[in-house]
């Protein structure tokens, strides 16, 4: 129960950070806002080092690197979506997947995955092809499919090397993984030719996002160190936060298929941390 509640939490902090992160994304680029994002998330968690502090592992800074690879992919995939199609379909689909491959991934570590959660995580399957019903209706949505896809895919991977990290070790390689993600970002950034810092007027929702996605990586973390697959799959119920920040503050469509594609993830989640 505990690791559902810091997962939750976390996404809660998700759905935050992409309140602030899209006040930047029409003044700059989507880029620029994943960069700004990771600098001001890898400076609050090394700031949070100080008083939460942990063993320094070679092993755990190596993982913590290659899941702030695949979060930099996920974050970056994830607002070039946001930019082009609606949260609608960008969130659930980026969210199952980073359900999935932890999940798969859990199944190869012979962690403990109950049937109730095999059943869930298969329930939340089907709520990503409702989600992708309109696909054959609309380039916007098969484009947002794309994204959510490579964005899920970062992010599912960067979950899953979580799960082999020692609790010990966690903040080093938290520390880690977002110092990563913005060095991985940067050349990135350049090469699109993108600002590499927030423009004047975003640079406060700039600091809020970054600070709200890096408590949401401490708070993954600890989750973790209690109930590794719960966490994970209460993390991806942040499609409700996005979506409703998108459709209340953005103005993103929301259609009957996404809802009910919705509805089934989070009905899978549930029985997932239930399991």
């Amino acid at each position: 129960m505990i690791g559902a509640v810091l997962g939750l939490f976390a996404a809660g902090l998700i759905g935050l950070s992409d309140l602030f992160g899209r006040r930047i994304t029409p003044r700059s680029s989507p880029v620029t806002t994943a960069l700004t994002l990771q600098l001001f998330a890898a400076l609050s968690v090394l700031g949070a080092l100080f008083i939460w502090s942990g063993d320094l592992r070679s092993s755990a800074m190596a993982l913590g690197a290659v899941s702030g690879i695949g979060f930099a992919t996920g974050l970056c995939c994830y607002y070039l979506g946001l930019s082009r199609a609606s949260s609608a379909v960008v969130a659930p689909v980026a969210a199952v997947l980073s359900v999935l491959i932890p999940f798969l991934w859990a199944l190869t570590r012979r962690l403990d995955v109950s049937l109730l959660s095999s059943i869930g995580v298969l329930i939340a399957l089907m709520g990503l092809l409702f989600a992708a019903n309109e696909a054959l209706h609309g380039g916007g949505i098969a484009a947002a499919l794309k994204w959510g896809v490579l964005s899920g895919i970062g992010y599912g991977v960067g979950q899953a090397v979580l799960l082999d990290i020692e609790s010990a070790a966690g903040p080093i390689a938290i520390a880690g993984q977002r110092v990563a993600a913005y060095l991985v970002m940067v050349p990135v950034a350049l090469a699109a030719k993108a600002h590499t810092f927030p423009p004047r007027g975003t640079r406060g929702a700039g600091v809020l996002a970054g600070v709200c996605a890096g408590a949401a990586s401490v708070a993954l973390f600890q989750g973790l160190r209690f109930d590794p697959l719960a966490t994970v799959t209460a993390v991806a119920i942040f499609p409700i936060f996005t979506v409703v920040v998108g459709n209340v503050v953005y103005r993103d469509e929301v259609t009957k298929w996404q809802a009910i594609g919705i509805l089934f993830a989070v009905i899978g989640t549930i029985a997932v941390v239930a399991g």
